[in-house]
């Protein structure tokens, strides 16, 4: 086992803690029948439900690859002038109960990201329109990156290859990467089932691990 895997073995088995999941919505639900429904709750990773997927810990992130948040066009190279980055990959903010209870229970980790110096980022392929309505709804404290034709996505090697046609072509593995300064990945987790979603505990402690 390579020593970014056993630091992540570690890490998830530290921060595991019990959690009862709800019954997972239809990809096909529109966003109005979401909200409309209880609160889904995301179950957390254990180390069997990750996957060796996406760049390898110790590799560059695509640095000039182009996304939009609400400012206008941004690059990798531009987030990490402010300082390193933590990117958490989720499928849509539109249609997935399981996206939207992660990115409003991620908010509550802008400010100890913030003392570890680090900057958090949402990132998916809904459109900034849709992406800023949400975080708009949701008071989110963080930046949300939009890469609709999924090509940042797929330079990360993320895109999840079981959906072929409807919404959820695209979308990538449920993910988190940290990064340094200097674009390399530090940490990573990459969930093999996106029901599955670590805890915020978790994420600190895969930050604090490094």
């Amino acid at each position: 086992m390579n020593p970014s895997a056993t630091i992540l073995s570690s890490v998830l088995a530290m921060a595991l803690s019990a959690c009862s999941g709800a019954a997972p919505a239809d990809d096909s639900e529109s966003s109005e029948q979401v909200e409309n429904k209880p609160e889904t709750v995301v179950a957390p990773i254990t180390e069997a439900q990750t996957i060796d997927a996406g760049l390898a810990v110790g590799e560059q992130v695509p640095m000039d690859a182009r996304l939009l948040d609400d400012q206008g066009e941004t690059t990798f190279a531009d987030m990490l002038e402010k300082g390193p980055a933590l990117v958490v990959f989720t499928r849509s903010v539109e249609w997935c109960p399981y996206c939207q209870t992660q990115l409003k229970s991620i908010n509550a980790l802008v400010p100890e990201l913030k003392e570890r110096g680090y900057h958090l980022y949402g990132l998916s392929y809904d459109s900034p329109d849709q992406q800023q309505r949400f975080a708009k709804n949701q008071m989110l404290q963080y930046d949300m990156l939009s890469d609709q034709p999924s090509a940042v996505i797929d330079a990360f090697g993320l895109r999840d290859p079981q959906y072929t046609e409807g919404r959820a072509v695209g979308v990538p593995y449920a993910s988190v990467f940290v990064i340094d300064k200097s674009g390399m990945i530090v940490a990573k987790w990459v969930s093999g089932d996106y029901k599955k979603r670590p805890t915020n505990e978790q994420i600190l402690t895969l930050v604090d691990s490094i």
